[in-house]
């Protein structure tokens, strides 16, 4: 264990699994408090209890659709609510579709843009709002 982040805030998107959850469980290795992001609170519940058990002084999921910049805009401010900080922003969240292009559509389109970069946008500007 490593404590290179410790007295660190982190927040991850995508957290409740695969590279989200392995990037949290990480970050909390070394010591980061650690928030976790996602659609489903049973599942963030859970990875945060893998974050805490793997060393993270608290670790806690908040439901969250990147996408929607007012929800981005609560999970931020309830981080530096609980935490009095954020010091670090993992963009993980990402939308991927499997249909054939021909069957792609704008609105399919439009919901990978709206996680996959929108999302990263939303989080990355209140990061610069409210990190020192």
């Amino acid at each position: 264990m490593d404590a290179r982040f410790e007295g660190k805030v982190a927040l991850v998107t995508g957290a409740g699994s695969g590279i989200g959850l392995a990037t949290a469980k990480r970050l909390g290795r070394d010591r980061a408090k650690v928030v976790l992001v996602g659609l489903d609170q049973g599942r963030l519940d859970a990875a945060a209890a893998q974050v805490r058990e793997a060393g993270a002084p608290d670790a806690i999921g908040l439901v969250c659709d990147v996408s929607v910049e007012s929800q981005v805009e609560a999970a931020v401010k309830a981080t530096v609510e609980r935490f009095g900080r954020l010091d670090i922003v993992v963009n993980n969240a990402g939308l991927m579709s499997f249909k054939p292009l021909e069957q792609f559509t704008g609105d399919d389109w439009n919901k990978v843009l709206g996680v996959d970069l929108l999302g990263a946008f939303y989080f990355t500007k209140q990061a610069f709002l409210n990190m020192k």
